[in-house]
């Protein structure tokens, strides 16, 4: 068995910073989408809105209302569709009849995205290679939003009325739920160790807004958990204790961080960021240079690969996240579907 695909990253650059002191600048990040893909321009005739109203501090109707507004002035049809629950939104989109001139749009953050992919992959018509996607975002990080340049409910708006497509890669998950093999389909991250932990911690601090990821991940350090599990990238095995997997098709995640600073959606491949058992005081460092625009990528602690295929398997079941939303446990498989998606960008 060969190899995995290892990343390498540019050198790091210094300049000079205050009093004299020299800092390290953070990696550049590679474009969302690569230059090479041919540009299709698509009619919008239609938009289904499917509304998360408790996504973003229950920001999403309020958001939905301006969208309305803007797609009936400018001569487009609408459909509302509010979830009521978690996963309401992959039965909603599974279920809707979609005609020529038809477009999906999410309103919401990460997690309602998600849904709505997993619902449009689910179908058995395979929508998805004729009608494409929307981003409108209305949640609390919008990490694949925020990677798009679609910064508000306007640009999101904006970009349906251009009409521009791009295609997209997503992961297909396998894992655990209640003792049975659930599926959803991932656009920005999945997350395994310390991340999730720290993501657990914050979602009890959701009152804090933004502040409660790095709270959460200082109580995780603190904590220092690290884990055994056997992580197989391509087919090939690393047996070992880990603290942290930065498993990403986005370059940033949580709280709008630069996880995975070369990782692009359509590339064909997901990238992952491989942190195994050092110290607390290691971690904590490894952090603020995460913060500091993405530096962790020069930390001699860190490895990163990218990969098609992989699989986490450990002795007993440990939590996942899956774009921002604590789901289901191991063991967990992923398959990247290379540009199955087109979006609005």
């Amino acid at each position: 068995m060969s190899e995995p695909e290892k990343i390498t990253f540019d050198e790091p650059i210094s300049e000079r910073g205050f009093l004299g002191r020299s800092r390290i600048l953070p990696p550049k990040k590679k474009p969302h989408f690569s230059n090479s893909q041919i540009k299709e321009i698509y009619n919008t005739v239609r938009v289904h809105l499917i509304i998360n109203p408790s996504s973003g501090r229950k920001k999403g109707l309020e958001v939905a209302r301006e969208v309305e507004a803007n797609l009936i002035e400018s001569k487009i049809k609408i459909k509302t569709y509010i979830t009521k629950e978690p996963n309401h939104a992959i039965q909603i989109v599974k279920e809707l009849d979609l005609v020529e001139g038809d477009v999906i749009a999410s309103i919401g953050g990460d997690g309602t995205f998600c849904e709505v992919i997993s619902g449009f992959m689910m179908r058995n018509d395979n929508a998805h290679e004729a009608f494409p996607l929307a981003l409108i975002p209305a949640g609390t990080g919008n990490s694949q939003a925020h990677d798009m340049g679609i910064e508000d409910y306007q640009v999101g708006v904006g970009k349906i009325l251009n009409g521009n497509l791009k295609k997209m890669d997503i992961g297909k998950i396998k894992f655990i739920l209640e003792g049975k093999e659930e599926i959803r389909y991932s656009h920005n991250l999945v997350g395994w160790g310390l991340g999730v932990d720290s993501n657990i911690l914050a979602e009890k601090l959701r009152f804090l807004g933004p502040l409660r990821y790095d709270i959460g991940v200082l109580l995780s350090i603190i904590r220092g958990k690290v884990r055994k599990a056997r992580c197989y990238i391509d087919g090939h095995l690393i047996d070992s204790s880990f603290i942290l997997l930065l498993i990403q098709n986005t370059c940033t995640g949580g709280d709008r961080l630069s996880l995975a600073p070369y990782a692009q959606v359509d590339d064909g491949k997901m990238d992952i960021g491989i942190i195994y058992r050092i110290s607390r005081s290691k971690v904590l460092a490894l952090f603020n240079q995460l913060k500091a625009g993405g530096s962790h990528v020069w930390n001699p602690n860190v490895e990163f690969y990218r990969f098609s295929t992989l699989k986490i398997e450990t002795d007993e079941p440990t939590a996942i996240n899956i774009d921002g939303e604590n789901i289901g446990t191991t063991p967990l498989e992923i398959k990247v579907l290379p540009s199955v998606l087109k979006i609005f960008n």
